[in-house]
Protein backbone atom coordinates (compact mmCIF):
# COMPACT_ATOMS: atom_id res chain seq x y z
CA UNK A 1 0.00 0.00 0.00
CA UNK A 2 2.63 2.67 0.60
CA UNK A 3 4.26 1.75 -2.75
CA UNK A 4 1.13 2.87 -4.67
CA UNK A 5 0.61 6.04 -2.60
CA UNK A 6 4.03 6.91 -3.32
CA UNK A 7 3.60 6.77 -7.21
CA UNK A 8 0.48 8.66 -7.11
CA UNK A 9 2.36 11.58 -5.38
CA UNK A 10 5.29 11.09 -7.93
CA UNK A 11 2.86 11.35 -10.77
CA UNK A 12 1.16 14.29 -10.01
CA UNK A 13 3.92 16.48 -8.62
CA UNK A 14 4.40 19.85 -11.09
CA UNK A 15 2.13 21.59 -13.44
CA UNK A 16 -0.11 20.55 -15.89
CA UNK A 17 0.36 22.33 -19.36
CA UNK A 18 -2.99 24.52 -18.95
CA UNK A 19 -1.92 25.57 -15.38
CA UNK A 20 1.34 26.87 -17.59
CA UNK A 21 -0.68 28.14 -20.61
CA UNK A 22 -2.85 30.30 -18.08
CA UNK A 23 -0.37 31.53 -16.00
CA UNK A 24 1.72 32.81 -19.02
CA UNK A 25 -1.92 34.57 -20.54
CA UNK A 26 -2.21 36.11 -17.41
CA UNK A 27 1.56 36.98 -17.27
CA UNK A 28 1.32 38.59 -21.09
CA UNK A 29 -1.94 41.14 -20.39
CA UNK A 30 -0.32 42.28 -17.44
CA UNK A 31 3.27 42.99 -19.47
CA UNK A 32 0.70 44.14 -22.05
CA UNK A 33 -0.75 46.69 -19.87
CA UNK A 34 2.64 47.68 -18.79
CA UNK A 35 4.33 48.59 -21.96
CA UNK A 36 0.92 50.16 -23.37
CA UNK A 37 1.21 52.67 -20.25
CA UNK A 38 4.62 53.48 -21.01
CA UNK A 39 4.26 54.18 -24.20
CA UNK A 40 1.33 56.49 -23.62
CA UNK A 41 3.91 58.21 -21.31
CA UNK A 42 6.57 58.74 -23.66
CA UNK A 43 4.19 60.05 -25.97
CA UNK A 44 2.33 62.40 -23.53
CA UNK A 45 5.76 63.28 -22.57
CA UNK A 46 6.98 64.71 -26.09
CA UNK A 47 3.48 66.55 -26.18
CA UNK A 48 4.08 67.85 -22.83
CA UNK A 49 7.65 69.01 -23.77
CA UNK A 50 6.11 70.80 -27.60
CA UNK A 51 3.21 72.84 -25.25
CA UNK A 52 6.01 74.05 -23.02
CA UNK A 53 8.19 74.92 -25.85
CA UNK A 54 5.45 76.51 -27.81
CA UNK A 55 3.97 78.27 -24.42
CA UNK A 56 7.46 80.03 -24.22
CA UNK A 57 7.87 81.20 -27.38
CA UNK A 58 4.66 82.57 -27.74
CA UNK A 59 4.99 84.72 -24.01
CA UNK A 60 8.66 85.44 -25.52
CA UNK A 61 7.50 87.09 -28.72
CA UNK A 62 4.59 89.02 -26.29
CA UNK A 63 7.23 89.98 -23.91
CA UNK A 64 9.53 91.42 -26.66
CA UNK A 65 6.19 93.37 -27.86
CA UNK A 66 5.57 94.61 -24.69
CA UNK A 67 8.78 96.05 -24.04
CA UNK A 68 9.32 97.46 -27.54
CA UNK A 69 6.08 97.65 -29.36
CA UNK A 70 6.11 98.98 -33.20
CA UNK A 71 4.65 102.24 -34.20
CA UNK A 72 0.41 101.38 -33.73
CA UNK A 73 -1.14 102.73 -37.05
CA UNK A 74 -4.48 101.75 -39.20
CA UNK A 75 -1.25 99.14 -41.68
CA UNK A 76 -0.75 97.05 -39.07
CA UNK A 77 -4.07 95.55 -39.29
CA UNK A 78 -3.91 94.79 -42.56
CA UNK A 79 -1.41 91.63 -42.91
CA UNK A 80 -0.38 89.62 -39.95
CA UNK A 81 3.45 90.05 -39.30
CA UNK A 82 5.10 86.45 -39.67
CA UNK A 83 8.43 85.09 -38.80
CA UNK A 84 10.24 82.44 -37.62
CA UNK A 85 12.36 81.86 -34.38
CA UNK A 86 16.39 81.82 -34.29
CA UNK A 87 16.89 79.79 -31.51
CA UNK A 88 14.91 76.77 -33.26
CA UNK A 89 13.45 76.80 -36.65
CA UNK A 90 10.93 74.28 -36.30
CA UNK A 91 8.99 76.85 -34.90
CA UNK A 92 7.60 79.96 -36.72
CA UNK A 93 5.24 82.91 -35.26
CA UNK A 94 2.48 84.79 -36.29
CA UNK A 95 1.27 88.16 -35.17
CA UNK A 96 -1.93 89.85 -35.74
CA UNK A 97 -3.24 93.63 -34.65
CA UNK A 98 -6.49 94.92 -34.13
CA UNK A 99 -7.70 98.08 -32.88
CA UNK A 100 -9.85 98.51 -30.03
CA UNK A 101 -13.72 98.97 -30.34
CA UNK A 102 -15.89 99.97 -27.84
CA UNK A 103 -19.66 99.10 -28.88
CA UNK A 104 -22.40 102.11 -29.38
CA UNK A 105 -23.33 103.47 -26.20
CA UNK A 106 -27.24 103.09 -26.89
CA UNK A 107 -26.39 99.06 -27.09
CA UNK A 108 -24.57 99.44 -23.83
CA UNK A 109 -27.52 101.33 -21.87
CA UNK A 110 -30.07 99.43 -23.74
CA UNK A 111 -31.72 103.33 -24.84
CA UNK A 112 -33.05 104.14 -27.62
CA UNK A 113 -31.79 107.99 -29.15
CA UNK A 114 -34.82 109.49 -27.62
CA UNK A 115 -33.51 108.57 -24.14
CA UNK A 116 -30.31 109.52 -24.01
CA UNK A 117 -29.40 112.70 -22.09
CA UNK A 118 -26.82 114.62 -25.03
CA UNK A 119 -24.19 115.41 -22.37
CA UNK A 120 -23.64 111.58 -20.66
CA UNK A 121 -23.44 110.39 -24.65
CA UNK A 122 -20.85 113.81 -25.47
CA UNK A 123 -18.85 112.44 -23.05
CA UNK A 124 -19.09 108.54 -24.42
CA UNK A 125 -18.31 109.83 -27.53
CA UNK A 126 -15.00 111.35 -26.32
CA UNK A 127 -14.10 108.16 -24.57
CA UNK A 128 -14.60 106.03 -27.06
CA UNK A 129 -12.58 108.01 -29.62
CA UNK A 130 -9.68 108.02 -27.52
CA UNK A 131 -9.43 104.72 -26.19
CA UNK A 132 -10.20 102.91 -29.85
CA UNK A 133 -6.76 105.54 -30.34
CA UNK A 134 -5.00 104.37 -26.99
CA UNK A 135 -5.57 100.89 -26.89
CA UNK A 136 -4.79 98.30 -29.28
CA UNK A 137 -4.84 94.46 -29.18
CA UNK A 138 -2.22 91.88 -30.19
CA UNK A 139 -2.47 87.99 -30.49
CA UNK A 140 0.72 85.94 -30.95
CA UNK A 141 0.54 82.36 -32.42
CA UNK A 142 3.17 79.97 -32.29
CA UNK A 143 3.22 76.88 -34.68
CA UNK A 144 5.74 74.09 -34.10
CA UNK A 145 6.12 73.24 -38.34
CA UNK A 146 6.90 69.62 -37.98
CA UNK A 147 3.72 68.89 -35.48
CA UNK A 148 1.36 71.63 -36.81
CA UNK A 149 0.62 72.05 -33.20
CA UNK A 150 0.07 75.62 -32.55
CA UNK A 151 -0.65 77.92 -29.26
CA UNK A 152 -2.22 81.58 -28.87
CA UNK A 153 -1.45 84.75 -26.79
CA UNK A 154 -3.03 88.03 -26.98
CA UNK A 155 -2.96 90.82 -24.36
CA UNK A 156 -2.95 95.23 -24.76
CA UNK A 157 -0.44 97.19 -25.89
CA UNK A 158 -0.47 100.83 -25.38
CA UNK A 159 -0.14 103.55 -28.02
CA UNK A 160 2.25 105.98 -26.36
CA UNK A 161 2.06 108.14 -29.91
CA UNK A 162 -1.72 108.54 -29.38
CA UNK A 163 -2.90 111.78 -28.50
CA UNK A 164 -5.92 112.17 -26.23
CA UNK A 165 -8.25 114.76 -26.68
CA UNK A 166 -12.01 115.63 -25.33
CA UNK A 167 -14.53 117.99 -26.85
CA UNK A 168 -16.05 120.79 -24.53
CA UNK A 169 -19.72 119.22 -23.67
Amino acid sequence: MVKRIKKIFINQAGFTLIEVMISLAIFSVFVTAYLTAQGYNVTDSTVMRDELSLKRFAEQKINELIIDPPELKESLTLKADAGKFKEDESFSYEVKYTKFELPDFQKIMGTTEEDQDPSQKKIFENVKKNLEKIIWQVEVTVKNENTDRNYSVSTWLYNHQAQIQFEQL
